[in-house]
């Protein structure tokens, strides 16, 4: 049986970025090269559930 655990713990990187998602938070353990290569990510809202901008949403892939 293949083990799909990275250095990271993490199964869900994917050996290339994804052009479709940019990043611009340089410190993701996703973001290569301002892409996101996550295999799939979570967007959700801040606060009570309700975002009126993109302001009131976060990344919940995001890791250190």
């Amino acid at each position: 049986m293949q083990n799909n655990m990275n250095n990271h713990g993490d199964a869900n990187k994917m050996h290339a970025h994804n052009h479709a998602i940019k990043c611009n938070v340089t410190n993701c353990y996703y973001n290569d090269q301002h892409f996101c290569s996550a295999n799939a990510i979570e967007v959700n809202a801040m606060g009570d559930g309700h975002a009126d901008t993109s302001d009131g949403t976060a990344c919940s892939t995001f890791v250190e």
